[in-house]
């Protein structure tokens, strides 16, 4: 069985001097641009040599923050554009997978050995599959309990077996061969995958054993995962995104999705009206949305696991929008930080702002080249 959590569990020319030997480039494929990030290590430090991001959307006639699927073709036309555009020179890489294009799920399944286990999972994982388990590249993690955590409720009740709690993640094969096929378009040597949700964990979570909630706010969708003890706990995907916001702004104001998303980065959460009309009034209603799901999914993983969270870090191209974590803090009662990525690695001075807001954009990016990073050490 392949392990899934080995695989796949603007530019700075001239910030630093050019050694693609031992250099990676790491991929991420978002659902309305594309990263790219070029990192490598020297005497134990992580150096930053480039990283630069494209939106997908005009490569087929939409606009720019716009959610599109692109085929392999156009998917390499991106790409091609941008590394020459960022000046990558490595040609070791790594791909991100999209969370849509995977399926992670914790199970509760009875304690047994791992050889037992391991028939089981399969078994259990075909419950939440759609096709046949011959068509996926399956893999699972035993997830350890907290010491200092109660034991589940059912486990108390006299003759309830005890169970342990299993990840599951899961990638159709048809996925895999798409992304092996970009690499071979694009000469680039890449035989590691990653899941991004773990990628996004890697990039702003160090030693943290607290319980913590990621929140990615992508175009299409919002993300939320909770980690725990170190461990992916829960993985949940919201169907509302920064786009929304967007397409919402585009209908009320009468005014372009280009226009709608200008005035979406200007005014925010942070401004009642703008010249063209109201705003906040329009965005309220889907950020509260989203904040209440993320607020479920938190309450119900506290009231299960006997554990609160303890914070909040918001990622994603979404989560810059004006006035954001302030709502998210009032909404979700707990302290809320943006993350920032870029602290993991040296880069010049003089783009220190520019980086710290350009962060939360490229933690998926980020998380996927320090992983690769680790594997060449």
């Amino acid at each position: 069985m392949s392990n899934i959590f080995s695989r796949i569990l603007g530019s700075l020319s001239g910030a630093f001097s050019r050694q693609p030997t031992g250099s990676v480039v790491a991929i991420d494929f978002g659902a309305s641009s594309v990263k790219a990030i070029q990192l490598r290590r020297e005497r134990g430090r992580v150096l930053l040599e480039t990283y630069g991001e494209l939106a997908t959307g005009p490569y087929v006639g939409m606009a720019v923050g716009q959610a599109v699927n692109l085929g392999v073709d156009k998917m390499a036309e991106v790409l091609i554009d941008l590394l020459r555009e960022a000046n990558v020179t490595a040609t070791t890489g790594i791909i991100s997978i999209p969370l849509r294009s995977s399926l992670l799920i914790t199970v509760q399944i009875p304690a047994m050995s791992g050889v037992d286990l391991a028939s089981a999972v399969p078994n259990e994982a075909r419950r939440f599959i759609p096709v046949p388990i011959s068509e996926v590249t399956l893999d699972w993690w035993l997830i350890p309990e907290r010491q200092d955590e109660s034991p589940a409720y059912d486990q108390k009740i006299p003759g309830k077996a005890k169970t342990n709690e299993v990840l599951i993640a899961a990638i159709h094969r048809d996925t895999f061969n798409l992304y092996q096929d970009l690499a071979k378009r694009l000469s680039l040597n890449v035989d590691t995958y990653e899941i991004e949700t773990f990628s996004l964990i890697r990039s702003v979570l160090a030693n943290d054993l607290s319980a913590t909630a990621i929140v990615d706010f992508g175009a299409g969708t919002t993300k939320v995962a909770i980690v725990d003890y170190g461990v992916v706990r829960l993985s949940h995907t919201i169907n509302r995104g920064a786009q929304d916001i967007s397409l919402a702004l585009s209908r009320s104001l009468a005014v372009s999705f280009d226009k709608a998303e200008e005035i979406k980065r200007q005014v925010g959460l942070v401004e009642e009206v703008s010249e063209q009309g109201e705003v906040k009034n329009i965005i309220d209603p889907i950020v509260e949305y989203i904040f209440e799901e993320i607020r479920r999914v938190m309450v119900d993983y506290q009231k299960k696991h006997q554990v609160a969270i303890d914070k909040v870090i918001l990622l994603g191209g979404g989560s810059q929008l004006r006035g954001l974590p302030e709502l998210a803090a009032k909404a979700l009662e707990v302290k809320v930080e943006a993350g920032t990525p870029f602290d993991r690695m040296e880069t010049p001075a003089f783009l220190d702002t520019v980086l710290k807001q350009a962060g939360p954009s490229f933690a998926v990016a980020i998380g996927l080249a320090l992983r690769k990073l680790e594997n060449l050490s």
